[in-house]
């Protein structure tokens, strides 16, 4: 349970906050917009629940291993399509507002020619990998979203003029079409490859909707765009870091079932698939705890190092806290609930949901770390840690799995989020600074 204390305390500092800055408009509509970002977040909340259930159970643990197989194996390439530049192309935005047509051209047309070239390399990899024709054919289509997914790179700029609500509207609608889809293949009896055509039409209606909304909301013209050079180099002069550091945050994400099918088989992959789904649907929360809150503790920094100190360990200790209380009762219940939500052909996946649910609060501590890394201007260690997490991940997965199967893998992925955490006090800087914080 969590102390009466410290949710008091929280709901203290948010209160005094919300009321201190709400006679602001421009705090007014930074709230509005993390609203509707929260809305978003609670309707895929409970419709991917929904959703999970009745897919795992009509495709069984062979199926649902091979397109989660195909789905990790595109997310760890992903990266490379997307070269990392967003959140660079995010401040760029805001602050050269005059150059919105170059800055957008440059990262669209640059993020077009790197997804042509990241979906070919997805197909040939699984061709050299040896994966059957039909996980090539999944992993084909799942890829075509790098192909898709540039142009939907507008949808930064609504983030950059606090206009979240209409990127929310598109997640809003198909946080209710997309499942309704699934239903609908599902009554017509029809095959895997059309759930991969899911994940690609998807693609295609976010896409859509963004340039949309940016011709006819925003009133912009797509034909102004233009690349150039200089900025391309700049962009990614920025992105590298965060380029590297989400290519390591996908390793040890994805990596774990990319290597199940490879030593063991795809219904393993499935199996092991439903327990950190079950965990992956509310694993929101902390971070999104984290997000809202850490404006007053940025704030409170900039005031008083002691508030801040204190809002910090407040933070941390509320964040972990609920994520121990919602893991508690699904570690107990376990078995119970992947019987209810899954069916007896996924009975085997109960001991890995009681080690992934672990594993959320590790998760915990890497999104407050990486805020407070961000908070001191230390960002370039969290590259550095992530790296290392995921140089871990592969290791213990290559260790384990052989010898402990899809549970081996389940703890390997624990252990490595855990290193990320302890690697912080390699690092000078942020060791004295954590230390700083919870002894002041």
């Amino acid at each position: 349970m969590i102390p009466g204390n410290v949710v008091n305390i929280m709901l203290g500092i948010t209160t005094s906050y919300i009321k201190e800055k709400w006679v602001h408009v421009g705090f007014q509509k930074y709230f509005r917009n993390m609203g509707w970002l929260f809305a978003a977040r609670i309707a895929t909340f409970f419709t991917s629940f929904l959703t999970v259930a009745i897919v795992a159970r009509y495709l069984g643990p062979d199926n649902l291993g091979k397109l989660d197989y195909a789905q990790s194996f595109v997310a760890i390439i992903s990266v490379f399509a997307s070269l990392g530049i967003d959140q660079i192309l995010y401040r760029d935005l805001i602050t050269y507002p005059e150059k919105e047509n170059e800055l957008l051209g440059t990262a669209i047309f640059s993020k077009l020619i790197f997804g042509i070239f990241a979906s070919v390399l997805s197909v040939a990899m699984s061709f050299l990998l040896g994966n059957d024709a039909i996980l090539t054919i999944l992993i084909g289509i799942c890829s075509l979203t790098f192909v898709v997914s540039p142009i939907g790179t507008v949808g930064v700029l609504f983030n950059a003029q606090v206009k979240a609500k209409y990127s929310s509207q598109v997640t809003l609608f198909l946080a209710f079409f997309i499942p309704a889809l699934k239903i609908i293949i599902i009554f017509f009896n029809k095959g895997i490859i059309y759930f991969a055509a899911i994940i690609f039409f998807e693609a295609i209606i976010s896409t859509a909707w963004s340039l949309y909304v940016y011709i006819v909301r925003f009133n912009n013209n797509p034909f102004l765009w233009n690349f150039r050079l200089d900025i391309f180099r700049e962009l990614m002069k920025d992105s590298w870091p965060l380029l590297l550091a989400g290519f390591s945050g996908y390793i040890y994400a994805k990596m774990d079932q990319i290597l199940l099918l490879h030593y063991i088989n795809s219904a393993t992959v499935g199996i092991y698939g439903a327990a950190v789904k079950l965990t992956q649907i509310w694993a929101f929360l902390p971070g999104l705890i984290i997000g809202a809150m850490f404006p007053a503790i940025v704030n409170a920094r900039k005031v008083d190092f002691s508030l801040y100190a204190k809002r910090f360990r407040i933070l941390s200790g509320f964040t972990v806290g609920v994520t121990v209380a919602i893991a508690f009762p699904l570690f107990i219940f376990a078995p119970l609930i992947i019987q209810i939500v899954f069916g007896s052909a996924f009975a085997d996946a109960s001991p890995i949901l009681r080690v992934y649910l672990w594993t959320s609060i590790a998760i915990t501590l890497v999104v407050l770390a990486q805020h407070y890394l961000i908070a001191e201007n230390l960002s370039r260690i969290f590259l550095y840690t992530s790296v290392i997490g995921a140089t871990a991940n592969i290791i213990l997965n290559i260790i384990l799995i052989p010898r402990f199967g899809s549970l081996g893998s389940a703890w390997g992925t624990m252990i490595s989020y855990l290193i990320v955490v302890a690697s912080l006090f390699l690092f000078k800087k942020s060791r004295d600074g954590i230390i700083r914080i919870f002894t002041r």
